[in-house]
C-alpha cells in the first residue's frame, strides 16, 4: 500500500479532498436524478439532505484547499478571479428567475401516446409552474460544488503529480467499472439481448421496435451506456500509449461490440472513426520498427473493412434480401427522427432566452427545468437542451459560454505542448476531448470532457517540469 500511495504521489491533505468527493457525487448523481425527472410542483431532494450534502463536500474541500494554499500550491491569481466571477455571474443568473415561469409554446409535433394528443400543430399552448425554494437552493449549491470540482481538478490537484501512475490506474479503474456494467447487463438484460437479436433476423413481436431492447445497464439511459462503452475504449488508447500492450486493442474491441447493442448512433460512428484513426496512427509511427507486422494488419484490416463495406452494401440495396440482419440494423440506426426531435428543443431554448436573458442565462439547472413541460407539448419529455453549446447558453448566457470556448482555447494550447512532450500519450488524450466535444454539439455532456482534462493537466505539468529542468 505504501508503494501505491507513493507511486500516485498522494498525501494526507488528499483525504479531505475524498471527504469532499463523496458527498458531492451523491449530491450530484441523486440530487440531479430526484430533482429533474419529478414534478418540478414537488420537492424533489429533502432540503436538509442538499444543505448536509453540501456542508460536507464544502468543508472537505475548503480544508484541502487551505491546505494547498498553505503550501503555496495555488493557481496564477486570475485563474481564482475568474471562477468566482463566473460563480457569483451563475448565482444572480439563478436567484433572478421570476418563481412561477410561464411560456407560450407552438406545437410543432403531434404523437400519439404524449400530452401533445388531441392539440393540432402550430396551436399555441401555455406551460407554466412554480419554481421552489429547493430549486433555487439545490441549484446554487449545485454550481458552487460544479465549479469548485472544475477548479480543483483542473489548476490544482494535477500539479503535485511526478509520474503517469496515477493517469494508468486512473485507466484501470475506469476500464474496471465499463466491466462491471457489461456483467450487469449480461445478467439483468439477458431478456433483451433475445430481443433484440430477434428483432435482426425479422422475427421480433409486432409493433415493437428494436429500441425497446436497448441495453442501458443499471441506472443509465442506452446513450448513456453507449457513452460510457466509447470512454473505456478511448482509454484503452490512453493506457496503451503508455504501456502497448496488444490487449488493450482486443478489450476496445470488446467495448465496441458492446456499444452496438445500446444503439447509441452518434456514439457508433464516433468510435468507428476513433479506432481507424488511433490505429493508423500506431502503423504509421511503428511501421519502421514492425514492418512486416503492419504489412500483414493493413492488409488483413483492409480485406475486412472492404468484406463489411461489400456486406453493408448488398444488404441495403437489395433491401434486406440478403443479409437480412445488418439491413435491420442499418434502418434502426438511419430511421430514427434524432435530429428532427432536437430542432424544437434547440428552439425551445432560443424562446427562453429572448427577452434580455441572452448576456447571463436561465440559471445553472433552471434551464432544464423550464424545458421539461415545453418540450413535454412538442412529445419529448427529455428535458435537456442536447447540446452542450446550447446548454451552456441557455444556463449561462453567452458569457459562460465564452468561458468555456476560452478553456477549449487553452486546451489546444496544452495539447500542442504536451505534444512536444509525451506524443502517443497526447494524442490519446487529444482522440477523447475531440470525440466528446463532437458527441457535445448533440448531447449536453461536456463535462464529460473534463474526465480527460483532468489527467491530461497532469501530463502538461511533467512538460513544463521537464523544460524547467533543461533550462536549469
Amino acid at each position: 500500500m505504501k508503494n501505491f500511495i507513493k507511486k500516485l504521489s498522494l498525501r494526507w491533505s488528499d483525504l479531505f479532498l475524498l471527504i469532499g468527493f463523496l458527498p458531492f457525487a451523491f449530491f450530484l448523481i441523486f440530487g440531479q436524478l430526484f430533482m429533474q425527472y419529478t414534478s418540478p410542483n414537488d420537492v424533489a431532494f429533502p432540503l436538509w439532505a442538499i444543505i448536509l450534502c453540501f456542508v460536507l463536500s464544502i468543508g472537505g474541500w475548503g480544508v484541502y484547499l487551505y491546505l494547498e494554499f498553505k503550501a503555496d500550491h495555488r493557481p496564477k491569481d486570475y485563474v481564482t478571479w475568474t471562477f468566482a466571477s463566473l460563480l457569483v455571474i451563475g448565482v444572480i443568473a439563478i436567484v433572478i428567475q421570476p418563481s412561477l415561469f410561464s411560456e407560450d409554446v407552438i406545437v410543432r409535433v403531434v404523437n400519439e401516446g404524449n400530452i401533445s394528443l388531441g392539440k393540432e400543430v402550430g396551436e399555441i399552448v401555455n406551460v407554466n409552474f412554480v419554481i421552489s425554494t429547493t430549486h433555487y437552493v439545490f441549484f446554487v449549491f449545485d454550481l458552487i460544488l460544479i465549479l469548485l470540482f472544475v477548479y480543483i481538478g483542473l489548476f490544482i490537484f494535477p500539479k503535485r503529480f511526478t509520474s503517469l501512475s496515477f493517469v494508468k490506474y486512473l485507466g484501470y479503474g475506469v476500464l474496471g467499472l465499463m466491466a462491471a456494467l457489461t456483467i450487469y447487463s449480461y445478467i439483468f438484460e439477458f431478456k433483451n439481448y433475445i430481443g433484440f437479436f430477434k428483432c435482426l433476423v425479422g422475427k421480433g413481436e409486432p409493433g415493437v421496435s428494436i429500441y425497446a431492447y436497448a441495453v442501458k445497464s443499471f441506472i443509465l439511459h442506452r446513450n448513456a451506456y453507449g457513452m460510457a462503452m466509447m470512454l473505456g475504449i478511448i482509454f484503452c488508447f490512453i493506457n496503451h500509449s503508455i504501456e502497448h500492450k496488444w490487449w488493450y486493442y482486443l478489450i476496445a474491441g470488446f467495448l465496441f461490440v458492446n456499444m452496438l447493442f445500446s444503439l447509441c448512433k452518434t456514439g457508433i460512428l464516433i468510435s468507428v472513426i476513433l479506432v481507424l484513426i488511433y490505429v493508423i496512427y500506431r502503423l504509421i509511427v511503428t511501421f519502421k520498427e514492425h514492418k512486416k507486422r503492419n504489412k500483414i494488419i493493413l492488409i488483413a484490416g483492409g480485406s475486412i473493412l472492404g468484406v463489411a463495406i461489400l456486406m453493408v452494401g448488398v444488404s441495403y440495396l437489395t433491401k434486406g434480401k440478403f443479409l437480412a440482419p445488418i439491413y435491420s440494423l442499418i434502418s434502426s440506426l438511419g430511421g430514427s427522427s434524432t435530429l428532427s426531435s432536437r430542432t424544437f428543443i434547440w428552439d425551445n431554448v432560443y424562446q427562453l432566452l429572448r427577452n434580455g436573458w441572452w448576456l447571463i442565462g436561465r440559471g445553472f439547472g433552471l434551464l432544464n427545468e423550464m424545458l421539461l413541460p415545453m418540450n413535454t407539448v412538442n412529445g419529448d419529455a427529455v428535458f435537456p437542451a442536447h447540446s452542450a453549446f446550447l446548454t451552456l447558453l441557455g444556463e449561462g448566457g453567452i458569457i459562460y459560454l465564452l468561458g468555456y470556448l476560452v478553456l477549449m482555447g487553452y486546451t489546444v494550447y496544452i495539447i500542442i505542448n504536451c505534444f512536444k512532450y509525451k506524443r502517443d500519450l497526447t494524442v490519446a488524450f487529444s482522440l477523447g476531448i475531440i470525440a466528446f466535444t463532437l458527441y457535445s454539439f448533440v448531447e449536453a455532456i461536456h463535462y464529460l470532457v473534463y474526465v480527460f482534462l483532468f489527467p491530461m493537466m497532469i501530463l502538461y505539468h511533467l512538460s513544463t517540469l521537464q523544460v524547467e529542468k533543461k533550462e536549469a
